[in-house]
């Protein structure tokens, strides 16, 4: 077996390739170990990588990149220059398509903090850890009052007991948390076993399972009762409406511990004039004023909170490409979610990533690896409230599948219609996604796909020693890649270690650069950019799951001389 030798900062790291049979006889073409190590010397080097650099501007400098706010716009433009800085093509912040619905793509309104002060002053001042929840509005200037507990939920109760109650006050309005003690350790990597126990499924029941576990002699399940006669929906009650209309300051909650708080976003719909300051805190300063309260000992909190809106803001997502020799209208793309919300900056969720994408084109770039396709990278807007940007760009660019998206933080229900496919669509290789926090990438996850499984299994032997080992089969979902396997699309995600992405960064107040780990950067994007090039240079289109999507009609043009 010939064997090559990687040189990666002066200690050779050796290569075995391997034969895989694709289909039968046919032998998988050979991969093209030179550019592969060229590759993994420019993106694992000490000195050469910038993926750490990007981070730390991205993160430390511009900040959060809630969609619709002037930090995600002001970070998208940094990376357009970057972009070009490195000699990418067509470098831009790529607009979304105009909303015949007037809706603005669920973005009615961008928002953003832009100051943030909360203290105890009586019977003891301490200051409050926490952030305002999106698309609320703030103070309006220095505000103080005391805490009065409100956990009554229905409309009746509320306006019996509350009404004329409440002005100038702050609400508590739910039981404090019973904070568990971190008795596991909270950040980790995926063990080998782990792994293996993702790749391979589980198996079925055996023969003589006892009556009702689910094998042979289990009896029917007796049929559900039947359903009650349906009822007209009632009436719409917002507890938060009910505080607005009362002249409380704001409402109080909670939803994590440890020092950590989890802050998300309400109604991008409702007006700001008929919503109320909401702002999540920590449980620990959160139980700390609920039982004084409850033990009549008043808690006066004063606040300084100034939170803008920004009426229809303009929607993109960051877009930059490096083309390809040959086939240059064919695509590759990499990318992830490049909107974080507010409460820190978006490092691990997902800054940090969208960082090693592009990274990953930087070092294609830099090498000057032979490219076949176009490798674009791709950077998401408004992930978080449903997929909303690679949605829209699937459908713009690819066609596909009518889908309807559950906006995440209170925007309701998008809908993005369906289109015939494109042209485009015939020619699009794969996307890859890198959403996971920032840990490692230790697999892939093959959607199902039983034929390209088998091709990435034999790119993972070049990668196995930066830790690449496992594709699982199953489909996992809820980022980006989705939107690409609605439209009939190969899209992927990696498999990453969580580190310490739950319970501690997803979606939290500690976000931040620091959880992003330098060594697990390196190998990620030089992952990212070795599968982008493989993509790029296979001999064939990928293989894809699925019937393809049906095509647009062609409309064939009358006969010169007759007339319709």
């Amino acid at each position: 077996m010939n064997r090559r030798q990687l040189f990666v900062g002066g200690a050779a790291v050796a290569f075995a390739p391997a034969a895989f049979s694709l289909g039968g006889a046919a032998q998988a073409a050979p991969l093209d170990y030179d550019s592969l190590a060229k590759i993994r010397a420019e993106g694992m080097g000490l000195t050469s990588s910038k993926v750490m650099d990007l981070s730390s501007h991205l993160c430390d400098v511009l900040g959060p990149r809630l969609s619709g706010s002037p930090g995600i716009r002001k970070s998208g433009e940094w990376v357009v220059s970057k972009m070009k800085e490195f000699g990418f093509e067509n470098a831009a912040l790529e607009p979304w398509p105009a909303d015949p619905t007037g809706g603005n793509n669920g973005f009615p309104r961008g928002w953003e903090n832009q100051k943030f002060y909360l203290h105890a002053i009586e019977p003891l001042g301490f200051p409050i850890s926490g952030m305002s929840v999106g698309w609320t509005p703030g103070t309006n200037g220095l505000v103080k009052g005391e805490c009065v507990i409100v956990t009554d939920t229905t409309q009746a109760a509320l306006k019996e007991k509350w009404t004329g109650k409440l002005r100038g006050k702050w609400i508590l309005g739910a039981e404090p948390a019973n904070v568990r003690a971190q008795w596991d350790p909270v950040a980790r990597r995926y063990t080998r076993e782990q792994l293996d126990n993702m790749e391979n499924p589980a198996r079925g029941p055996e023969f003589g399972t006892p009556a009702g576990r689910g094998g042979p002699g289990t009896p029917p399940t007796p049929p559900a009762p039947a359903a009650p006669a349906a009822q007209p929906p009632a009436a719409p009650f917002n507890r938060a409406t009910f505080f607005r209309q009362e002249g409380a300051l704001g409402i109080l909650a909670t939803n994590k511990s440890q020092g950590v708080v989890n802050v998300l976003g309400a109604s991008r719909t409702i007006p700001p004039d008929e919503a109320v300051p909401t702002i999540n805190i920590i449980a620990e300063h959160y139980g700390r004023i609920f039982r004084s309260t409850q033990r009549g000992v008043p808690v006066t909190i004063e606040a300084d909170i100034r939170n803008v809106y920004f009426p229809e803001p303009a929607m993109f997502n960051v877009v930059g490409e490096v083309k390809g020799s040959s086939k240059p209208d064919e695509v590759v793309i990499v990318g992830g979610h490049f909107d974080s919300f507010h409460a820190a900056t978006g490092a691990t969720d997902n800054g940090g990533q969208c960082m090693a994408a592009l990274e990953a084109l930087r070092i294609l770039k830099t090498t000057g690896v032979p490219l076949a396709r176009t490798v674009r990278v791709c950077l998401w807007n408004g992930e978080e409230q449903g997929l909303i940007g690679s949605r829209l760009y699937v459908r713009e660019h690819f066609g596909g599948a009518r889908v309807n998206t559950q906006g995440g933080g209170g925007g309701g229900q998008v809908s993005i219609p369906a289109q015939p496919a494109k042209p485009a669509h015939a020619k699009f290789q794969a996307y890859f996604n890198l959403d996971n926090g920032g840990g490692a990438i230790r697999g892939i996850y093959a959607q199902q796909n039983g034929a390209i499984a088998r091709i990435f299994r034999e790119w993972m032997e070049p990668l196995r020693n930066i830790g690449v080992t496992h594709v699982n089969m199953n489909t996992t979902g809820s980022t980006d890649h989705a939107s690409f396997e609605a439209a009939s699309l190969p899209g992927f995600q990696f498999i990453q270690d969580p580190i310490d992405y739950e319970p501690k960064t997803h979606h939290t107040n500690m976000d931040f650069y620091e959880s992003l780990q330098p060594e697990d950067m390196r190998r990620n994007a030089t992952i990212l950019a070795s599968f982008c090039f493989l993509a790029a240079n296979h001999p064939e289109l990928l293989p894809r799951k699925g019937p393809p999507p049906v095509p647009a009609p062609v409309v064939e043009p009358p006969p010169k001389g007759r007339r319709r």
